[in-house]
């Protein structure tokens, strides 16, 4: 059973919207009363008002460096398109021993576990402290771990292990991909003007598949749709948008073109039509190069394998697409194994594909590429200490104590960049899981987690 009142916090949790861009101001409140119910003193950073990281400890009354740091991200992505969802992402819903919602498996809920183990081991002794923390912009680059690691505050805490929540089924994670991201604006200064007037404006929509980027073979891409019949139609395009997020394969895209619209492949999933405009530019050919610029980013990607990992290769996509004045921007992402140079990626499509604007462009299109993200990958050795003592815990608790590999980019490799070891570790299933419609998570992992967390505060922390 999950401890008494879990899910009325449970609800409040999902209840408070921390998309990143909102922030987590509403979620470190409720946390900070938790965590003060289990004498954990709590301080915050706060940047921009709205962005909160809350830390609490330290725990066992103990001080000094070398102790544990349990973190667990409070943002999530957008919801993504509603009528998706047979439920309010916002509002906790149970069916069939599951709990659903905007952020119950990644990664909120992670968080009322830790609070429920910091609870049940107050007042005990031990020879090393712990701390909570609660984090902001995980889902925008990790903003939140970034600001703590570089902090005082983080060198006052000097945590020698961290063990990071994400949806592992409560497997160690010792090892991710790095994560790197760039925006890519195209500019055509040659841009004809389109009329729109007499029957107007057709708006299509593409429709696909939403999926965790880091596992693009599980989704349907309709930004790439949607610039397939843009290439096969010949059609003006007068705007043009798709995507909820980087992270996040499309699930949908619309184009705005002169109607009657001309023929292409494939056929929108739906139609509409819109009153006419005054002229607007044509994005045609904008729209062609953002086009070939996705696949030169898939022929740049670095080739490799490590079958640790589900992808075994270096990923990436094209998942965010918006129409500007006379151009349009693109975003583009790669899930690279550990030991891959994310900084050599970036330079090397940066080279190649502004000479082959120039190239092709005549002179005509304008190219400007920024780095959104840039974040390496990690392992850790499965001798270190870190992965063995986590793993006997695992294994007392009928667990599988063997360490894996995770597709994804995460809070872990901060702090393994710190200096720290890391591993990630968390209730739910992450793939065809998180960042898709109905997100939700077994309640029985909810509760293991909970017993979970409580010996590993005892192990690591050497409680007595």
């Amino acid at each position: 059973m999950l401890p008494k009142g879990f899910l009325e916090l449970a609800r409040t949790l999902i209840g408070a919207n921390t998309v990143s861009s909102q922030g987590t101001r509403q979620a470190a409140d409720l946390l900070q009363t938790l965590w003060e119910h289990a004498g954990l003193p709590v301080r915050r950073q706060v940047v921009e008002e709205v962005h909160v990281n809350i830390l609490g400890g330290p725990g066992f009354d103990v001080t000094g460096e070398g102790g544990v740091l349990l973190v667990t991200h409070l943002d999530t992505v957008p919801p993504g398109p509603l009528e998706r969802w047979h439920s309010d992402p916002w509002m906790l819903t149970e069916r069939d021993g599951f709990l659903h919602g905007l952020g119950v498996a990644d990664v909120k809920l992670d968080a009322l576990c830790k609070a429920e183990a910091a609870r049940r081991v107050q007042g005990r002794r031990a020879r090393r402290p712990f701390w909570l923390l609660g984090t902001f912009g995980e889902e925008v680059g990790l903003r939140g771990a970034r600001h703590f690691a570089g902090s005082e505050l983080f060198r006052e805490v000097s945590p020698a292990h961290v063990l990071c929540g994400e949806p592992s089924e409560l497997r160690i994670i010792s090892a991710h991909k790095g994560y790197a991201v760039v925006r890519c604006t195209i500019r055509d200064r040659k841009a004809r003007p389109v009329n729109s007037e007499g029957p107007g404006i057709e708006q299509l929509q593409f429709a696909g598949k939403a999926a965790h980027s880091s596992t693009p073979h599980l989704g349907d891409n309709a930004i790439l749709k949607a610039l397939e019949w843009v290439k096969t139609s010949g059609s003006p395009v007068l705007a043009a948008r798709g995507g909820s997020g980087t992270n996040v394969v499309p699930a949908n895209c619309i184009l705005e073109v002169p109607a009657p619209r001309e023929k292409g492949s494939p056929q929108p999933a739906a139609t509409a039509f819109l009153p006419p405009r005054p002229p607007l530019a044509n994005l045609w050919r904008a729209l062609a190069t953002a086009s070939a610029l996705e696949e030169l980013w898939q022929r740049t990607l670095p080739g490799g394998s490590d079958a640790r990992f589900d992808p075994p290769d270096a990923v990436g996509g094209l998942n965010v697409l918006e129409s500007l004045e006379a151009a349009v921007a693109i975003q583009l992402d790669a899930r690279l194994l550990p030991g891959q140079d994310p900084d050599a990626l970036i330079a090397r499509f940066t080279e190649r594909a502004q000479a082959w604007v120039r190239e092709l462009g005549h002179g005509e299109l304008d190219l400007e590429v920024s780095v959104e993200r840039n974040a390496a990958g990690m392992s850790l050795p499965d001798d270190s200490a870190l992965v063995k003592s986590a793993g006997a815990v695992l294994a007392r608790h009928g667990l599988d104590p063997a360490p894996r590999a995770k597709p994804t980019s995460t809070e872990a490799g901060v702090f393994a960049r710190a200096g720290c070891e890391a591993v990630v570790i968390g209730p739910g299933r992450s793939t065809g899981n998180a960042h898709t419609p109905d997100e939700r998570i077994e309640m029985a992992q909810l509760e293991k987690a909970c017993d979970l967390y409580e010996s590993l505060l005892v192990e690591l922390c050497a409680c007595t």
